[in-house]
């Protein structure tokens, strides 16, 4: 006969507030919860610039962390090899361009960045820690997200927030009442990499004032790398004209009052 393996249950986080949600929901409901992993998406190891806004990422290492851990929570943190800086760098053939060409700045799916430096380490993670086990996930996907609930059918996958009834509102304020909110939130809808494709202008705008030197490497990776377009098939001088006109804009509305 075939012996069932034990089951190792993981919460794989990003500390939006979808998988913060899920992480509180296991515990107020005594859900298994043997891990919760988090994959830091890096833009740049050699300077340890990171994927997340620097605020983000302090925020996480120093509170959100901690206050896990002292519920009795064990969090890991895995990388990959690669950072952004390198994924771009790679070439491939191309014969409208008549040779070979870099992969460029991300400006469309799949996500590079998802893909090579979040996807990747977390399946490495899981072969190395889920040894003789079977791994049941839990992922954030709140119920008023019908197209990825469907994607979890037939999965090892689970969504306390669909199992409790939980839209992407409650689960902002289950966040809310443990005062676990990302500071992301203050500048965009959604958590992710600073450079990412699908980013609130506010927060390119937040980088390249409060960080110069981040934007500045974006910028150099860029026309290092000669991509033709960032987001919504405009040019990065395209998207920082209209990050220019929005700065001005705020600053004509603040004068108001």
């Amino acid at each position: 006969m075939k012996t069932e393996k034990p089951k190792l249950y993981i919460a794989s986080c990003s500390f939006g507030k979808d998988s913060i949600a899920t992480i509180l929901l296991a515990l107020e409901n005594g859900k298994p919860l043997d891990r919760v992993v988090f994959a830091e998406v890096m833009f740049d190891h050699e300077r340890n610039i990171t994927g997340e806004i620097p605020e983000n990422i302090q925020w996480i290492k120093e509170i959100a962390i901690p206050k896990l851990e002292a519920m009795g929570v064990k969090v890991d943190i895995v990388r990959a090899k690669d950072d952004y800086m390198s994924v771009c760098r790679r070439k491939f053939k191309e014969p409208k361009a008549n040779g070979t060409v870099y992969y460029g700045v991300q400006n469309s799916k799949p996500c590079y960045a998802n893909t090579y430096l979040k996807l990747e380490p977390i399946k490495r993670y899981y072969k190395e820690i889920g040894k003789g086990f079977d791994i049941i996930q839990y992922v954030g996907i709140a119920s008023d997200e019908p197209a990825r609930l469907k994607r979890l059918e037939g999965t090892n996958k689970i969504s306390l927030l669909d199992k409790y009834g939980y839209t992407e509102a409650m689960a902002m304020a289950k966040c809310q009442e443990y005062s676990l909110v990302s500071p992301c939130y203050s500048m965009d809808s959604r958590c992710g990499c600073w450079f990412c494709f699908n980013a609130n202008i506010n927060r390119y705008i937040s980088i390249r004032k409060n960080h110069p030197e981040y934007w500045q490497a974006f910028k150099d990776l860029y026309y290092e790398t000669g991509s033709k377009s960032f987001v919504y098939s405009q040019t990065l001088e395209q998207i920082e004209r209209r990050m220019d006109a929005k700065e001005l804009n705020n600053k004509l509305q603040l004068s108001l009052f």
